[in-house]
């Protein structure tokens, strides 16, 4: 197994650069957020992006991704953290203050 041609080699990447750009629209207001997330295993990413779900608007669960000779899977979601998530607490009444 040799190195490849130089004019095949990916040129190195920033640390925290994402594959895709950011667009204005998702941080245009106040709230809104672009959360890269990294972690060691699909289950991870998932995991977290299921807490976030639950404490803020999102984008959703989205397609994890792996990159050929990068380590850890990564995925991007989109908030809103003046929005509350899927599992906010609901307000009850007691049934006994109701009269």
């Amino acid at each position: 197994m040799g190195t490849r041609p130089l004019a095949n080699r990916r040129p190195p990447r920033a640390v925290g650069k994402s594959t895709e750009r950011i667009s204005e629209q998702h941080v245009a207001e106040p709230g809104l957020v672009v959360l890269d997330i990294t972690g060691g295993d699909e289950d991870t990413v998932v995991a977290v992006m299921t807490a976030l779900d639950g404490l803020w608007a999102t984008s959703g669960i989205v397609p994890v991704r792996r990159e050929p000779a990068e380590p850890g899977v990564r995925a991007r979601m989109y908030a809103d953290v003046l929005r509350p998530g899927r599992s906010q607490p609901t307000t009850r009444q007691n049934p006994s203050s109701c009269s």
